[in-house]
């Protein structure tokens, strides 16, 4: 997911809709790969944890 903002409003956006976010005008904030790492980690995490 990536984050988009348009005046206050902040929304993350699946990469597959980014597209019409950015022609409706909303801006693209950047993220860390850091963070962007930290999101995969976590569904990975909560995974393992569910089958075990």
């Amino acid at each position: 997911m990536v984050k988009y903002k348009c005046g206050a409003i902040l929304k993350e956006v699946p990469k597959g809709a980014e597209k019409w976010y950015i022609k409706a005008g909303w801006k693209k904030i950047e993220t860390s790969k850091k963070e962007e790492k930290k999101e995969t980690d976590d569904k990975t995490d909560s995974e393992k944890t569910a089958t075990t």
